[in-house]
């Protein structure tokens, strides 16, 4: 980590805060068993961070496995043209710190103040072996990753900045619907992180978001969070992709 402060032990960490279960718009999957909860208790350390916090860099050797208690971190890449690419925003539950051949494959950063829990990645390893369901879970957490993976490459395929955006919103809608939140979408990170996240400029992603406000698809209601004003259009707008 970049301050690799170790928190401390196990006795006040609640796992029942982290039940690996769907992420944003997905179908909720059943929470970890008590014993799962109770072993990756005796596993895990709490490390509390504050904002703008490194907790790995692209290319350190893999140490532990982390998930986000509470708080959103991003994941991402700095490119050889001197352009940063988000790859991935880790919310409450998620799982990182999955490495290649021994090393970890992008930097991770905290966006707010953030709550991680991070177990040696040997230790974690053993625990799988035991327990099947357990490495089930996991496995489900890594394929979420790459589904996000997947509808990145969707979004970047967008030509129109206003339907990249759109298709943003439309990823972090709570429940994929709009219905039982009144339309309202949290958005937790800065212009400048969806734009490293969506392959734009700032001012491209200030431009989109006032033809959204301008066209009453959407209302910003503060600078982190977005309401859905005309459904239809809104869902016509991400659709078109």
């Amino acid at each position: 980590m970049g301050t690799r402060s170790r928190g401390r032990q196990g006795q006040e960490l609640s796992i029942d805060a982290v039940r690996f279960d769907a992420g944003h718009g997905e179908r909720i999957k059943p929470p970890l068993t008590a014993a799962q909860r109770r072993r990756l208790m005796a596993l895990a350390t709490r490390v509390r961070l504050p904002p703008r916090t490194i907790i790995y860099r692209e290319g350190d050797p893999l140490s532990d496995i982390f998930i986000v208690g509470e708080g959103l971190v991003k994941s991402f890449r700095d490119l050889a043209s001197g352009r940063r690419r988000i790859v991935h925003f880790l919310f409450p539950r998620d799982v990182f710190g999955l490495a290649e051949t021994g090393r970890y494959v992008n930097t991770t950063k905290t966006i707010t103040e953030s709550l991680i829990y991070r177990i040696p990645h040997e230790t974690l390893t053993v625990a799988l072996h035991r327990d099947a369901e357990l490495q089930f879970r996991f496995l489900c957490k890594v394929t979420e990753k790459l589904r996000e993976a997947h509808r990145q490459c969707i979004v970047l395929g967008r030509r129109d900045a206003i339907g990249r955006l759109a298709m943003f919103f439309k990823m972090l809608e709570p429940d994929g619907t709009g219905r039982h939140h009144g339309g309202l979408i949290p958005v937790p990170m800065r212009r400048t992180d969806i734009a490293e996240y969506l392959g734009l400029s700032a001012e491209a992603v200030s431009r989109a978001a006032r033809l959204l406000a301008v066209r009453k698809i959407v209302a910003f209601e503060g600078d982190h969070a977005v309401r859905v004003k005309d459904r239809a259009g809104f869902e016509s707008l991400v659709a078109a992709a």
